[in-house]
Parts: structure tokens; C-alpha cells; sequence
């Protein structure tokens, strides 16, 4: 498994972490006084992100898979084009019509590729690290660029971002935010008419800014090519936590009892204050960690293959010599479900039961390398190492957990 990782990351690819991002800042700097709060760039240097994805890849992308809407996307003049424009399609058979793809990129049409992450292994290792580093979810989109007409008009994202400039220039106008915080969906006033930027400058090859959530902005091309990186950043909120709130509540009989509006006031204030009671006893059983822990879990993982071994569905063995590796970037999470008291760890989308030690042991494995099974069992209670053995069994066969058997027991 050592020359899998070889294979996805070539010599010079260095993956750049959020302390490589914000330098010259230190990370907790970026955190205390940026994070959440305010438009920052840096000037970067030529080819700075250069090792993460280059034009050749991008030719082969197009070429080899069946992209279409909205997978991928030419925007021009904050209109997208319609997909019959530049997917050729036979019957049920649909590809990219790269005549006409290029010819509209030729007339400024932008280029969107959304999830670049899942299809270049590096730009998916640069959304795990950044995302493990700031605890959010990290999906990356790209934008190709030719002439001077912008894709998108002046709008604010959802999401925090950062802009990696890839290759060439492009010019933004970044203006601060109409409302606070604002969510998914909402109708948000655009900025007055003589509202001053507080960026409104070209993006030189390998600069980098960070655009926290509501903000406004709009990129233009600047009649060369031009490609950058969106890392779209979302962290949980209240609302996910109220959500979530809603599926621990959904367990208990109270709070799906009827609201006894024809017992009259006095019934319905009674049964006001004892939700009220409910509600603070649940959101006291559940706390932030839990919540966090529950979210991560929740995540998609992202899938690695490591094709043919493992596929055969023999049992294993493990012994110390034993080599273990998570078959997704996603790490296996401890739980605890305060209503029913029961722990485990999610993977797959199932629920494996287990004690809590054993659940914390499990969650150091990692898909970045491989852990050897004596040092992740090493001064283990023997009861635990057991059923941490055992539960491994169940992850391989589950392929939740690639194992490289080593030496014989």
C-alpha cells in the first residue's frame, strides 16, 4: 500500500496545509482575527499551486469522463448555457461536444467543474487536510477562463472560500456583506449603487484569497487563461445543531404527543412548560461533542480503491505484523447516543457497536498510511484487543478497513 500512495501524489505535489495557505500569518492568527469575520489576500508567487492540477489534466478529465449539467457547467455573463449548446447526445448516449465546449469558451463562456475534488486525487488530498484542519466540510470547484467576460454576476456564497489562483489572472471586486451571516435561500439586498470594494484588484498566478460567507463578489478573466480553485468551507451551524436536535427529540414520546389545543389554555401551557423541561434535559444530553462528532461522521466519505486485493471476501486474521489502513480519507468516529446510551463508530453508513475505549482506538486508523495492528493494540487491556480484533474483522469484511495480513499468526 506504500506505492498507492506513491502513485497519487508525484514527486513535487506537495499538498499545501491551512498553515501553508495563510502564511505569513500562523493559522491561529488566521482563526482569531479572519475566520468567519473578514475578506483577507495574499500575493502568493508564481506556480505556487501549480502541483495540484494543471491544464493537461484537465484535457483528460473533459475527454474521459461523461460530464454533463451540473457537473459541468460554461457560464457566461452570469447566464449559463444551455446544456443542448454543448452536450451532444444520441438517444440515452450523452457526451461532450468539444467543438462546440471549446468554441463557446472562445466566445468567453467560463468553464465550472464542480467537485474537481473527486476527480484529481491531489485536489481531494488538499479538501481532506483543509477541511480536517478547520472541521468543516471542504468541497473544490474550478474556473477556466479565456477572454473578458465574467461567469457569474456579483453575488455572495453560502459558504466561506478560499481562491487559489492556479494559473494566469483574473480580477475580483469582493464588498462586504447586506446581512449578517446569511443562510441557504435567503433574499439578501445587493450593495448600494456607490458602495466601495474593499478589494477590487487582478489576482496575480499563485495569489490566494479568503471570502468569509455573505460577503459579495465577481470574478472577471482578463483576456488570457485563466484557472483558479474555489474551496468552498461549511461548517456546522445552529440550525444543523437545532436539526439535529430534532432527531434526538423524534425518540421521545413527548415531543410527539399532540398539543392538547382542545384541553383549553391551561392544558396547553402545561404541555408548553413540560416541552420547555424536555428540551433543556435533551439539549443538556447532548452536547457539543457529541453534535461535532455526530457531524463528521455524517460526511460522505470519500471512496479508495485498492483494487484486486480485498475484493475476494476471504476472513482475516490479524496479527502484529498485520498493516491497516481506512478505505476512506472519512476517520471512523466514536459515538454515543445520549437516549439510548449505546457507543459504537459509523462506517459505510452502518453502526458498529463497541465499548468506548475500543471505539477511540479504532478512530486513529487513517487512510493517508498504513498503521500496524501491534501498534494500534500496543498496552490494550487484553479484553479490548480483543474485541478491537474483532471488530476490525467486521470493518474488512464490511470494506470499511483495507488489511495488509503481513506475517502469519
Amino acid at each position: 500500500m506504500a506505492d498507492e500512495e506513491h502513485a497519487r501524489k508525484g514527486p513535487g505535489d506537495a499538498v499545501p496545509s491551512l498553515a501553508d495557505l495563510v502564511a505569513p500569518l500562523d493559522a491561529g492568527t488566521f482563526l482569531d482575527e479572519y475566520w468567519n469575520r473578514g475578506f483577507r489576500a495574499w500575493p502568493g508567487r508564481p506556480e505556487q499551486f501549480a502541483g495540484l492540477i494543471g491544464w493537461d489534466e484537465i484535457n483528460h478529465v473533459l475527454t474521459t469522463q461523461r460530464l454533463e449539467p451540473p457537473r459541468i457547467q460554461l457560464v457566461r455573463g452570469g447566464k449559463k448555457v444551455e446544456a443542448g449548446a454543448f452536450v451532444h447526445a444520441t438517444g440515452s448516449n450523452r457526451r461532450l461536444d468539444a467543438g462546440a465546449v471549446t468554441a463557446q469558451l472562445a466566445q468567453g463562456a467560463t468553464l465550472v467543474l464542480s467537485f474537481v475534488d473527486e476527480m484529481i486525487a491531489r485536489v481531494g488530498d488538499l479538501a481532506d487536510g483543509i477541511g480536517r484542519d478547520l472541521g468543516v466540510r471542504c468541497n473544490v470547484n474550478l474556473y477556466a477562463g479565456w477572454r473578458a467576460d465574467h461567469g457569474f454576476d456579483l453575488h455572495w456564497d453560502h459558504h466561506d472560500v478560499f481562491i487559489l489562483q492556479v494559473a494566469g489572472r483574473k480580477h475580483w471586486r469582493v464588498q462586504r456583506p447586506t446581512r449578517d451571516r446569511p443562510a441557504r435561500g435567503e433574499t439578501v439586498p445587493p450593495p448600494a449603487a456607490d458602495d466601495v470594494p474593499v478589494h477590487d484588484e487582478i489576482l496575480e498566478e499563485g495569489g490566494l484569497l479568503y471570502i468569509p460567507r455573505g460577503w459579495w463578489h465577481v470574478a472577471t478573466p482578463v483576456e488570457e487563461p485563466s484557472l483558479h480553485l474555489t474551496l468552498a468551507l461549511t461548517p456546522p451551524t445552529g440550525q444543523d445543531y437545532l436539526r439535529w436536535l430534532t432527531g434526538k427529540a423524534a425518540s421521545l414520546p413527548l415531543f410527539r404527543a399532540d398539543w392538547p389545543v382542545a384541553g383549553g389554555a391551561s392544558a396547553t401551557d402545561a404541555h408548553w412548560r413540560a416541552l420547555g423541561a424536555a428540551l433543556a434535559d435533551l439539549h443538556a444530553a447532548c452536547p457539543p461533542e457529541q453534535f461535532l462528532a455526530e457531524q463528521e461522521a455524517s460526511r460522505a466519505a470519500r471512496p479508495v480503491f485498492t483494487l484486486p486485493d480485498f475484493a475476494a471476501g476471504r476472513m482475516v486474521r490479524l496479527s502484529d505484523g498485520s498493516r491497516l489502513r481506512l478505505a476512506s480519507a472519512r476517520a471512523l468516529v466514536p459515538e454515543h447516543d445520549a437516549v439510548s446510551s449505546e457507543s459504537g463508530i459509523e462506517a459505510n453508513g452502518r453502526f458498529f457497536a463497541c465499548g468506548a475505549e475500543a471505539g477511540a482506538v479504532l478512530g486513529r486508523l487513517t487512510s493517508a498510511g498504513d498503521t500496524p495492528f501491534a501498534a494500534l493494540a500496543e498496552g490494550l487491556d487484553p479484553a479490548v484487543r480483543a474485541e478491537v480484533e474483532q471488530l476490525l474483522i467486521r470493518l474488512v469484511a464490511a470494506g470499511a478497513v483495507f488489511v495488509d495480513l503481513g506475517s502469519p499468526p
